[in-house]
């Protein structure tokens, strides 16, 4: 099946094509001897050194498509070359890429090329093991407001008011969006700031812990 390919990361194939030989080699091999980074600036200013003939801001755009492709190709868990052939049919209908039918072998060998460094393989396995659940975070909200409390003459001015803070937290599950809606009072929001902050201290400290043993994170 033809993989969809957006427009940004069409710029970035074909400034890929566009390496001469030589600037490719470097690039490559520049790849295969950069250690596991997740941040794509932190390895595009690694990559830089190696081959300065492409600009920090270009490479970083091309290596931001490259983790992407690695990724999508790690969580969908078909083999190298049946993405790769998913990729190629993409590539071969995408208007913006001016491909001919005698540049696909070449293009395929590139691709097939810059797709096989093993340390982004690793970095691209660390990201779908960090986001390896049945729903995944997105985003929350937390609204707040006041409620009337009323007597039994709902024409009559509330007799008082209560404090309500509602927690929505957006998630991914599958393929879909959704959300979930939690009431809280100023003592859950306590009791919630309280496990937060403690998730924090013992993130710091698996972070140390990583640096200790001298592993590098591959998260975030």
């Amino acid at each position: 099946m033809a993989l969809n390919i957006p427009p940004e990361d069409r710029g970035a194939i074909a400034t890929i094509r566009s390496l001469s030989p030589n600037s490719l080699e470097r690039f490559i091999a520049a790849l295969r001897a950069a250690p596991p980074v997740s941040n794509v600036q932190e390895m595009a200013d690694y990559v830089s050194k190696e081959v300065p003939t492409i600009a920090v801001g270009k490479l970083a755009s091309v290596l931001d498509t490259l983790y992407t492709l690695y990724y999508i190709r790690d969580l969908s868990g078909v083999e190298p070359s049946t993405f790769l052939d998913d990729l190629m049919e993409g590539i071969s209908g995408s208007r913006g890429l001016k491909t001919t039918g005698k540049e696909l072998p070449k293009l395929r060998s590139l691709l097939e090329r810059v797709l096989s460094i093993e340390s982004l393989n690793t970095v691209s396995k660390a990201a779908r093991l960090q986001r390896d659940g049945q729903r995944l975070y997105c985003t929350a909200k937390i609204l707040s407001d006041i409620r009337p409390v009323f007597g039994s003459d709902p024409t009559v001015r509330p007799a008082g008011g209560v404090l309500t803070h509602t927690l929505k937290l957006g998630y991914h599950e599958g393929k879909e969006h959704k959300e979930f809606h939690v009431v809280l009072d100023s003592d859950d929001l306590e009791a919630l700031a309280e496990v937060v902050e403690r998730a924090r201290l013992k993130d710091q400290t698996l972070r140390n812990l990583l640096k200790e043993a001298k592993l590098p994170n591959l998260g975030d």
